[in-house]
C-alpha cells in the first residue's frame, strides 16, 4: 500500500487583527521608499496615513451626498 501523507496545519495566527496588521505591514513596506522603511516611526506614519485617508474619505464623502440630495 502507499503511505498516505500526513496533512500538517498551516501556522495559526495569534489573532486577525495580528495577520491583519503584518499583511498592512508587507504592503507598506513595498510601496515606501527605502529610507522611511526602516525608521523607528513607520507605525507613527502609517497611523497618520490611515487618519489622512478617513478625513479625506469623510470630506469627499459628505461633498457627493449632498450633491446626491440636491440633485
Amino acid at each position: 500500500m502507499a503511505k498516505k501523507r500526513q496533512r500538517t496545519l498551516p501556522k495559526q495566527r495569534s489573532s486577525v487583527f495580528r495577520e491583519a496588521w503584518d499583511n498592512m505591514s508587507a504592503d507598506m513596506n513595498r510601496l515606501l521608499p527605502e529610507r522611511v522603511r526602516q525608521r523607528q516611526g513607520k507605525k507613527k506614519f502609517v497611523l497618520w496615513l490611515f487618519l489622512l485617508e478617513l478625513v479625506v474619505v469623510g470630506v469627499v464623502g459628505k461633498f457627493l451626498f449632498d450633491w446626491w440630495v440636491r440633485g
